[in-house]
Order: structure tokens, then sequence, then C-alpha cells
């Protein structure tokens, strides 16, 4: 694995008003990349780092951590009064990442040229306004599911190069299958973005689960949906291809938690 370990270990601060509880639960992976599901059913407001972050009426919420993270972070609840709080410090374990050498592909895919500049920065304005879209939903995603079955082609955090050039490190995982193969969505959510022809991702969706959490579906063939479409989880939303920057097919999927990219196989340990 591209990670030596996972770290559950947690140091618990309270403030002087509360006293030693066990009743908010975590689920998940505190390392780099990692994604965490905490619950307690008598939070009010929770806070991760300063961000106030949604809760569901169950209490369950969510926090992840991006491929470079810092050392450590805190979490804070308010329970039922504002002098009622829980305050956790989280060690966040390193992770380490493998070096990933992809050959054969196009010159112009690598280091394109200025006649694709203009192409490329409306294709990243497009997915950024995408994703600045706020989809609040009331049921929480607990369970997760892999969008469509092949090899593992690439991992999580691994550093790519591309023809011999060092690009920026790989922020998904790839699914290497035959074109065709149908492509599922990980949870139920809204579709934020359904579009064609983009200059690296090729054809894209992207999905909102609620709670910051999004998925990116990437080097797509055929697109079964549309912008603003609600979606269940195990839906087929397209087809595996080889659009974009791809030497084959394969899908390229992305999980971001707070536009913040995260290990999608953590994800799916997690799931309940």
């Amino acid at each position: 694995m591209f990670y030596k370990k996972f770290i559950f270990f947690v140091i618990i601060l309270f403030s002087a008003s509360t006293t030693f509880s066990n009743e908010t639960i975590f689920n998940g992976k505190f390392v780099q990349g990692g994604i965490v599901i905490g619950q307690n059913k008598l939070a009010k407001k929770v806070f991760f780092n300063k961000k106030i972050i949604q809760i569901s009426k169950d209490g369950y919420f969510m926090f992840g951590f991006g491929r470079d993270y810092k050392s450590s972070s805190t979490l804070k609840i308010i329970k039922d009064s504002k002098d009622d709080i829980l305050k956790y410090n989280f060690n966040i374990e390193k992770s380490i990442y493998k070096i990933e050498k992809i050959s054969g592909l196009p010159n112009k895919m690598v280091t394109p040229g200025p006649e694709f500049y203009k192409k490329i920065n409306e294709d990243r304005t497009l997915i950024k306004n995408s994703m600045n879209e706020k989809y609040v939903v009331d049921k929480f995603p607990l369970t997760f599911i892999k969008p469509t079955e092949g090899r593992i082609s690439g991992i999580y955090g691994s550093q790519r190069i591309l023809n011999g050039v060092k690009k920026n490190p790989h922020g998904g995982l790839d699914i290497a299958a035959p074109e065709g193969t149908p492509i599922k969505t990980m949870s139920d959510g809204k579709v934020l973005l359904a579009a064609k022809g983009l200059y690296y991702t090729g054809n894209i969706v992207i999905i909102d689960h609620g709670y910051d959490l999004q998925s990116m579906y990437i080097h797509m063939k055929d697109i079964n949906i549309k912008k603003g479409d609600l979606v269940k989880q195990g839906q087929i939303i397209g087809t595996v291809g080889s659009t974009g920057r791809s030497t084959g097919p394969h899908l390229h999927w992305n999980v971001y938690w707070n536009k913040v990219r995260v290990n999608p196989e953590i994800l799916l340990a997690i799931s309940k």
C-alpha cells in the first residue's frame, strides 16, 4: 500500500465545563488523504479547524485530509448549550506515495502549446464553478460503492511522470476496464456537471452528495444523465471511455471533501 498505516489515536481535550464522555463516535482514517465520519447525537454545531460543517438530524458529520495535510487538526462540538463543548485534537499520519511513470501520451497532452490555453482555462473555470454550487440534503451518506469494476491502474497520491515530465500528483483512483463498461454513482446525489470534450478530463460528470462531499468521473465515453438530475446510489450514469488525456479505457474517479481530494479507497473502507 502507498501509506504505511492508519492512525486511530485521538487526543481528547475537554473544556472546563465538560466531563469525560464517549458520546462521539469516529469511523475513518486519520492519515493524509483520509476521511472520517463522526457522530454525536447531541451535537448542535460542529467546527473542523474553525470551519463550521453540516450535521445531520442524527448527529452525523464528516471531515477529511488532503494529500499533504499538516500533522494535526482540531474538532469542536457544541451540544445543548454554548458552554457544553467537546474539543478534540487529532494527530494525522503522513503517507508514503508511489512514483508512477506513464509513457506514450501525445506531446500536446503533456505539454500543451499556447493554442490550447484558452480551452484549458475555460474547462477549469467550468469545473470550479460547478463545484462551487451547494447541494444541501438531510439524508447523510453512510454507504459508498465502487463506481465500476476493473483493474486498479492508478492510485491516489502517486507522483505522476508523464513522458518523462514531472506532473502534479494523481488525485484519484484509476480503474481500467473495457470501453463501454457501466459506471455507477457511488452514493445518492445531485449532478453538478455533465459535460463532454474537456481538454484533460474528456467527458466528465460531477455529483454532489451533500455534507461537502463530491465525486468526479473522468474520461467517460457515454454520459446518461444531465446537470440538475437527482441520482441514486448504483444508478448507471455513463460508461468507461478514453476521452481527454488518457492512454486507454479507464475511469478516473475523484472524491472531494470541502473541495479537497481525499482517497477513494479509504471512503470505501469506512462505508457502513
